[in-house]
Parts: C-alpha cells; structure tokens; sequence
C-alpha cells in the first residue's frame, strides 16, 4: 500500500491517497477516509446489493475480531481469504482487534493476551494466535494486537503496563509479519498508547516514529461503545497532538470510535486520516436518523454563533406519526427519496425490521456525503463546519 499526502492545508489539515493494494491494484481511496463499518462480515442491517445501491464509489470496509472470530477457522478452510467470503472482494479491507461499536470489558487482558468479547464470550489472544487470524483473514491492512485498555481514569502505572505489553505485541506481530509470505503486501499499523498521560504519550509517539509499518493507530483515550460520544475533546486534544509530533508526514494515521461530527472535524483538523463508521450505525440503533448539516467556509472565518444544529432525530418520537416528510429535506438517500417520517414510525412501533434497514441506508450514505464534503472542502483549500441554528 502507498500513502501520498497530496495537500497539507491550515493547521495541520491534510488529504491524501492510498493507492498500490496488492490484491486491489486498480483501487484509490481519498482521505481522510471512512471506514464501513461491519458486523460478522457485512453492513449491519443492509444487503451487500443495497450498498452498492448507496454509494458507487470506491470504498473500504472495517472487519473487527468480536464479530468475525467465529468463523476463523471457516475463512481458514476456505483460503481465499475473509473479502472473499464475506462477499465482499471489491471493498479494502482493513481488520481492527476491537469493535468501536462495542463498549469493552476494562480489566481482562494481560502482559501476554488480550481479550475479545465475541457472541459466544471472552477469548484471549496472544499475538501467534492473532496472526495465525490474520493470515487466514487476509486483510488489505490490520493494526498490531495490543492492550489500548486506558481511558481518562486509568492510572499511570497501569498505562506504563499497556504501553510495556502493547509493545511486545508489536515485536511479536512485526516478526511474524516479516517473514510470512501471506502478509508480504498487506499493510501493518502499529498502535500508539498512553492513556491520558501526556508525557508517556510523547515518548511512546518518539519510540515508534522510525517502526516500518504504513501508519499508526492512535490508541488508548476509550473503551470504545456510545461513551466515546460525550468525550471532551479539549480534554483529548493535546494528548493526540503528543502522539502525532513525532511521527513521519507520510505515514497513515488513524483513530477509532463513534466520534460526533463535530469532533470528526476537529480530528480531521489536526492530521488524523482515517476514521470508522460505528457512529451512524449506533444512532441506527437507537432508531435515530442523522441531520445535521455543513458547509466549507474559508480558513479564519468567524464560525456563526449559535446553537449547533440537532444532529439526529429519533424516528421512534410520537411526533412523527403524521409527518409525512423525508428524514433529512434535500437528502437523495433511497430512504429519503421513497418514505416517510411517518412510515418508518409506524415500522419501528410495529417492531418490522425494515425500520432498521431504511434508517441505515440514509445514515450510511448522509455520512459518506460528509466525508465526501471534507474531502471536497480541503481540495478547495477551505474547511468544513457544522452549520448553526
């Protein structure tokens, strides 16, 4: 995989674009990018036909450990690899140890495994194990296991602890990626943590500057699920800025969780590359649909004061029962487009599972378009904001 910083912008704005997959040689992918998010190898709640009724354009697609390693050793047989059999060949494919969506237990994992909560229960890996996973899945790029079991309240002896383990798992999985012949033109990420300490943030970002791999995740700052959602970023910021500085300008930078639109924003401001879906689907879960909206505005200029427009409505309100209007005015969704308000109120309190399927359709392809619109507004030399009621 080849990663070109095309533009690097105010602040520390940049886009980019991966090019060069092995597997995938024709495929560009523009970032800051978006990674679909999935559950057992699929978009939750929509057909892979639908998807690509959602959007035409080049994709990748996050596959997380707790809801694919129970069909581990059905990709092993198969051996063409998990795009394959998920049905999924034309889409990057790019593997995560956790799932963003998924709050993880705090507690379980040790210097030498890690814990994976699957449908069936807690798994443990260690890094042979993990790997022995990734050669069977044969993802486009996948993250080195680590421990990222840190937030706001962790300690800094437990940090110094992940940060210690976090880096054997790197040794081991860099070894072993090294010299199989499976993985040679799949695209390793090491995983910076820290916690919240600024200071072993700064220093971890300096050990790995100079590791060979093709980008790093910023790890560490949650335990991922809709918590992530009310995070401070001011209480963030900094600590990402630590974990950035060091690291080369052509490497890949990545950070998970259900971010809002707002922070997303303000993570694209500060360098950050690649990003994960589970926020749309969570608010599908909550049968609510996405409507706030944007516009590129020129660096400097003053942002309109106000109240930051609702960036959701919960189609499971009362109110809806008679609005016969489209979810978001203006949205061309095959949701939108087709039904109502009041039609998907009626599906969700007779409990019929299109509800889910027509709320993830317009949440899908409204947050493609913002990151589309991101994309659009850095080549423009502008930026995106979030506009004011």
């Amino acid at each position: 995989m080849k990663f070109s910083v095309r533009t690097v912008g105010a602040a520390k704005l940049r886009s980019g674009t991966l090019t060069d997959f092995k597997r995938l040689p024709e495929l560009v992918l523009e970032t800051p990018l978006l990674l679909l998010y999935t559950k057992g190898g699929s978009v939750p709640h929509i057909t892979h036909e639908v998807l690509q009724l959602i959007t035409t354009d080049n994709q990748a697609v996050q596959q997380t450990l707790p809801s694919t390693f129970l069909i581990h050793e059905a990709v092993k047989e198969f051996k063409k690899g998990l795009p394959k059999f998920v049905g999924l060949p034309e889409y990057m494919t790019y593997l995560s140890v956790q799932d963003p969506a998924l709050k993880t237990p705090q507690g379980f994992n040790t210097k030498n495994d890690v814990s994976v909560w699957t449908h069936s229960g807690r798994v443990s890996l260690d890094a042979d194990r993990y790997m022995d996973m990734v050669e069977a899945f044969q993802p486009d790029m996948y993250e080195a296991l680590s421990n990222g079991d840190t937030n706001e309240e962790t300690t800094k002896k437990k940090i110094g602890k992940v940060i210690d383990s976090t880096r054997d798992f790197y040794e081991d999985c860099l070894q072993r990626h090294s010299t199989s012949s499976i993985l040679k033109n799949v695209s390793l990420l090491a995983v910076l943590e820290g916690g919240f300490d600024l200071e072993a943030r700064k220093k971890v970002g300096q050990t790995y500057s100079d590791a060979p791999v093709d980008g790093f995740v910023i790890n560490g700052l949650h335990n991922n699920g809709g918590d992530v959602e009310k995070i401070d970023f001011e209480k963030i910021r900094d600590l990402i800025e630590a974990s950035i500085e060091p690291l080369p300008e052509n490497k890949l930078r990545v950070l998970h969780g259900c971010w809002t639109p707002l922070n997303v924003l303000n993570l694209v401001e500060m360098g950050i590359d690649v990003f994960d879906a589970s926020y749309p689907y969570l608010a599908t879960e909550r049968m609510c649909a996405l409507t706030f909206d944007f516009e590129a505005v020129e660096w400097g200029t003053e942002v309109e004061k106000g109240v930051e427009s609702a960036t959701e409505i919960s189609l499971n309100d009362a109110k809806y029962r008679e609005d016969f209007t489209p979810f978001l005015s203006g949205c061309s969704c095959l949701a939108c487009t087709k039904h109502t308000k009041a039609y998907v109120y009626h599906l969700i309190n007779n409990r019929e599972l299109l509800a889910s399927t027509l709320i993830m359709i317009h949440n899908t392809h409204h947050y493609l378009e913002f990151f589309k619109a991101i994309r659009q507004a850095i080549s423009q030399g502008k930026k995106l904001a979030l506009k004011m009621r």
